[in-house]
């Protein structure tokens, strides 16, 4: 057993004050050269050439499942959008014969006063 202990921080760092990041979230420019750094790591495009089988493997099942899960996002939003085109159609149905039913019963005097007149 060691009877020490070991920190793997930085030397002079203080508690919560991050090396990387302003007080308001942004980076700093150290931050911005780390991140760009990290992300062109992560993102870099690796020839099929040079990869595992357990690596290739990999990518093709998430690009499989990206396939997959956007058909099925596709066709479950067209059964969704049409019911909703179907809904707004009967809606805009119902509100036209609404309102010349409305616009009638208003205007049952003057019709009946025209009806009279003609005969």
């Amino acid at each position: 057993m060691n009877d020490y202990l070991i920190h793997h921080g930085i030397l002079g760092m203080k508690w919560g004050v991050r090396r990387f990041q302003n007080k308001d979230g942004t980076l700093t420019p150290a931050g911005k050269k780390r991140y760009h750094k990290d992300y062109k790591r992560a993102h870099s495009p690796k020839s099929v050439k040079y990869m595992s089988d357990a690596e290739l493997r990999k990518r093709l099942n998430r690009l499989q499942m990206e396939r997959q899960y956007s058909q099925l996002s596709k066709s479950s939003v067209s059964k969704g959008r049409e019911f909703v085109q179907n809904i707004v159609k009967a809606g805009t149905t119902v509100a036209a014969v609404t309102s010349s039913a409305i616009t009638i019963y208003n205007n049952v005097g003057k019709i009946k006063d025209i009806i009279e007149k003609r005969g």
